[in-house]
């Protein structure tokens, strides 16, 4: 696994080497289809020393990008999960390296922070869950519960007379959620991409178009189509309408469709494009879609009218 753009990065005046090395090789290593274990182990060798060098938002990123990679090295992603929780959440919640016993461990050595997100991780371990038991914390609790009814509910069919009796348990989530933010005293913008976040890396899209939802003051069935099934136009717009930062919203992605940008140029393309994204112009979109949802719930309202008018005439004659 060679990546000759290495040297180039390393002659750059501006920015952190470190954050473009990390960068750099954490992105070659996730654009190759098959890796042997000797690029797993050049990504190791390189990578682990420069986390103590990089910055929280490439640590972040690095965490995303690997989260759901099989063939990650064992030790980049130990190291990685047991960083800050807002840098190792998307793996605690999705890596297929974590084992049950490193899961206990990571708990062992970081605490009740680390355990409220494992807990959000689907497990049947006996071990590992009273390990998060153990704790008697109201937000572990009501993760395991949410989360066993999730379960349970796997292979039951999803349709709109589902939704409403796991609004309960939807707003147990959201609870749950609120004790992982980091900094009570954020503006609310911050608040709510940290919240939007989190809901995304929940890994259950209902909970997600909920929140959204309610941030843009839409119906969750209007939510539902902006989010799709992929990374799309209407989303990153109404991304942007919320004020998230390039970050924030391409960690929503990632929480939402797995890894959307595989290769460092694509990731360059969105974060450029959704900079460049007029707020105010997002907005107005968005504004659009809430006068489309009412001019429908208007037309429904009136068929309704119409279907009762009929229904009366017929009656009487």
């Amino acid at each position: 696994m060679k990546y000759p753009e290495f040297r180039a990065l390393e002659d750059r005046n501006g920015g952190s080497k470190a954050d473009d090395l990390l960068t750099a090789s954490i992105t070659a290593f996730c654009c190759i289809a098959r890796p042997a274990r000797s690029d797993a182990q050049q990504l190791e060798d390189l990578a682990v020393p420069l986390l103590a060098l990089a910055s929280p938002r490439v640590r972040r990123h690095a965490a995303a990008a690997l989260s759901e990679i099989p063939h990650a090295p064992k030790r980049l992603i130990l190291a990685l999960a047991e960083d800050d929780i807002d840098i190792s959440a998307t793996l605690l919640l999705r890596s297929p390296l974590l084992t049950p016993k490193d899961l206990i461990d990571i708990i062992t050595h970081k605490g009740i922070s680390h355990a409220r997100v494992i807990a959000r991780r689907r497990s049947d371990d006996p071990q590992l869950l009273g390990v998060l038991r153990s704790f008697k914390d109201t937000a572990i609790d009501n993760a395991l519960e949410i989360k066993s009814h999730f379960d349970l509910d796997d292979d039951a069919p999803i349709d709109d007379a589902a939704v409403a009796p796991e609004s309960p348990r939807l707003r147990e989530t959201r609870e749950a959620l609120k004790a992982l933010m980091r900094d009570a005293a954020l503006s609310d913008e911050g608040t709510l991409a940290n919240h939007l976040v989190d809901a995304a890396l929940l890994d259950e899209t209902m909970s997600f178009e909920r929140e959204l939802a309610i941030a843009l003051n839409l119906d969750v069935e209007t939510a539902r189509k902006i989010i799709g099934h992929g990374l799309n136009a209407e989303l990153t717009i109404a991304l942007a309408s919320l004020g998230l930062s390039a970050e924030a919203a391409h960690l929503v992605l990632t929480g939402l469709f797995g890894l959307v940008h595989k290769d460092l140029r694509s990731l360059r393309l969105f974060i450029q494009s959704y900079r460049q994204i007029d707020r105010d112009k997002a907005q107005a979109t968005v504004d659009r879609w809430k006068t489309a949802e009412n001019s429908e719930k208007l037309r429904q309202k009136l068929r309704e009218m119409a279907e009762d008018y009929e229904d009366g005439r017929r009656r009487v004659s």
